[in-house]
């Protein structure tokens, strides 16, 4: 039901393989639903922010006015949605097709949106607090809670305290040495796949090769060089990791940053920044989450939530 007497509104957090890329707010009066994205944004290696806002009449059943269709996230907000399918239609697109759930297990549902599988919980009160589609999630930000925008993030970055020092978070946030299924490998044939990698970007920077699962293209930033270098090493029979973290260069604050690390045959691990090149001590990289680079990461999103969220702070040890 439409709420009575004012606005009701929500925000969301949308990550992409467990990297933080936009926000999402969803707001209903009586007669009104209204849908807006601020989403991270990247032109000519220069990211920034992309907004997107759609105002929807709506009628009591939650139908776009003259319709028998339902916005995709006003049928997903308030629920759990009943078993069956209903017309759902994507705001910022404007497709129409069929929605369905197709299980509800408590407060968990899953389901279908135009043939995408989705996995969706709530709270208590029935409003969405997470929901999966493919590789992207969106966590809900409790009542009232204020947020830093990722494109923030990115372009401004996390102060550092301290001058000198290995860089650490306070309070303290433990990553794995490795990940199950890492294979063992030599040490100097990682190194010359790094070289390769770094050698196919004959541009540094963000662009559409950071959102595509082997980081396809002549222009990319961190995540294409890490994707890349982990598609060449799957190619190459080994299984590597992708670590979310952040960089801090000349001194500057701490911006998001990914590169890989490698097991190696004699034990123990290499780290490698494709990127850069540049070895990864830890004066420069603070790892964040370490991930399966062939899909999404809860544990990388939701450590991101929390540095949005302002949990932990960066120091240096001396």
């Amino acid at each position: 039901m439409p709420p009575q007497g004012g606005e009701d509104s929500r925000g969301y957090i949308f990550t992409w393989r467990g990297v933080p890329v936009g926000t999402v707010t969803l707001a209903r009066a009586e007669q009104r639903f209204t849908y807006t994205s601020v989403h991270l944004h990247t032109r000519e290696g220069q990211v920034g922010a992309l907004t997107r806002e759609v105002k929807l009449t709506v009628d009591a059943r939650g139908r776009v006015e003259g319709t028998e269709s339902v916005p995709q996230a006003l049928w997903l907000w308030r629920g759990p949605p009943r078993m069956g399918c209903v017309t759902g239609r994507e705001e910022l697109t404007g497709r129409e097709g069929p929605h369905c759930v197709t299980a509800i297990r408590g407060r968990e549902v899953e389901g279908t949106m135009l043939g995408t599988s989705f996995r969706a919980r709530y709270d208590a009160q029935g409003r969405l607090e997470v929901l999966e589609v493919g590789e992207s999630r969106f966590t809900g930000a409790a009542p009232g809670e204020r947020l830093r925008a990722p494109p923030e993030l990115f372009s401004e970055g996390v102060p550092v305290e301290g001058e000198r020092g290995a860089l650490t978070f306070v309070p303290a946030w433990p990553v794995a040495e490795q990940l199950p299924g890492m294979t063992p490998w030599d040490a100097a044939a990682a190194r010359a796949l790094a070289k390769r990698v770094h050698a196919a970007f004959p541009e540094k920077g963000p662009g559409a090769a950071d959102w595509r699962q082997g980081g396809e293209g002549e222009a990319g930033g961190c995540l294409a060089h890490a994707l890349r270098f982990a598609a060449e090493a799957a190619k190459l029979g080994q299984r590597v990791g992708m670590v979310h973290g952040l960089l801090v260069v000349d001194g500057g604050p701490a911006r998001p940053h990914a590169w890989v690390r490698v097991a190696l045959a004699g034990g123990g691990v290499l780290e490698l920044d494709p990127t850069s090149l540049d070895p990864v001590r830890a004066e420069t990289h603070l790892p964040l989450a370490l991930v399966d680079p062939r899909g999404s990461s809860i544990e990388a999103g939701e450590r991101w939530l929390e540095l949005l969220r302002g949990t932990h702070r960066i120091v240096r040890r001396p």
